[in-house]
């Protein structure tokens, strides 16, 4: 488990974050059940937060309610993640076109924007190429673009993940969670709240949610065809810290962004996870972001 100190409790902006009102649903797509959570008002501009590789919607609770009072936003759990069901394979294409499927139910329209961190980026970017048009912009939270010519180092079909371990109660589940990749985190009662609804009951006690085979059944495409040929508008923010936002990256995505006009940033002191590292610094540079971006055509 990340984060060993221990803590007096969360400040009242989590506390508060974590009452807010919130919703549940769920929408049958292409033989999968997939749930969601939303905040908000049915009829404001949209938002979509995409959770990452092996996470949950859950991770943005303490994100999500700081927008509420301007847009309708909504969270879905991925299939093979969180609360939704699993499948025999998965890619970005799936995934993108299982988020298209839940802003459909929600009723979320063309003002839409959809927010993604790290594998939810890709998931963000596909769709932002796949359904040019349904949404108004999309928003790469450290989420690595390899330039053509340096082929990704990561390999999820090779990652060292082992089959899930099943635990005998929910304590010593919920104590074995840990961050993938791992990185230091000052704030450990978030990192409690996504442990807690990282675990369900199965047959032998308590282990992780998500699909033990996502990786192998992971389809991979070439993420740098999708962003230069992308033309929804795009902003990218990372973590100035982050061990996936390589020199490499940033330097790649670094002069697209120059060339599109994206607009490109860092969060100053954060890692990978950006919500757990910096949760308000974000909240504040995504509103900023927000109150004039995208530009009207």
């Amino acid at each position: 488990m990340s984060g060993g100190e221990t803590n007096p409790g969360p400040p009242a902006w989590v506390s508060e974050a974590l009452q807010a009102p919130v919703s549940e649903a769920e929408v049958l797509h292409d033989g999968a059940l997939l749930r969601y959570r939303s905040w908000g008002t049915p009829g404001l501009p949209g938002l979509v937060l995409i959770h990452g590789a092996m996470a949950h919607a859950n991770w943005w609770d303490f994100i999500a309610p700081r927008f509420a009072e301007r847009f309708h936003v909504v969270a879905p759990h991925l299939s093979g993640m969180g609360d939704s069901e699993h499948r025999e394979a998965y890619s970005t294409a799936l995934f993108s076109d299982d988020v298209v499927a839940v802003m459909d139910h929600a009723g979320l329209g063309a003002d839409t924007v959809v927010i993604g961190h790290s594998l939810g980026g890709a998931v963000a970017l596909t769709l932002g190429v796949r359904h040019a048009g349904r949404v108004r912009g999309i928003v790469m939270l450290d989420s690595a673009v390899f330039p053509p010519d340096e082929p990704s180092p990561f390999d999820p079909t090779k990652a060292p993940y082992r089959p899930k371990t099943v635990c005998a109660d929910y304590e010593t589940a919920v104590r074995r969670f840990f961050l993938l990749p791992q990185q230091p985190c000052q704030h450990p009662y978030l990192l409690q709240h996504i442990a807690h609804h990282s675990v369900a009951p199965m047959k032998g006690g308590w282990s992780w949610k998500f699909d033990d085979a996502l990786f192998k059944k992971l389809h991979l495409h070439e993420p740098w065809r999708e962003l230069e040929a992308l033309e929804t508008p795009l902003a990218v923010i990372h973590g100035d810290h982050s061990a996936v936002f390589t020199p490499a990256v940033k330097d790649y995505i670094g002069r697209l962004a120059r060339q599109r006009g994206w607009p490109m940033f860092a969060i100053p002191g954060a890692h990978h996870h950006l919500m757990l590292d910096s949760p308000r610094a974000l909240c504040g540079a995504l509103h900023g972001l927000l109150a004039g971006w995208p530009t009207a055509a």
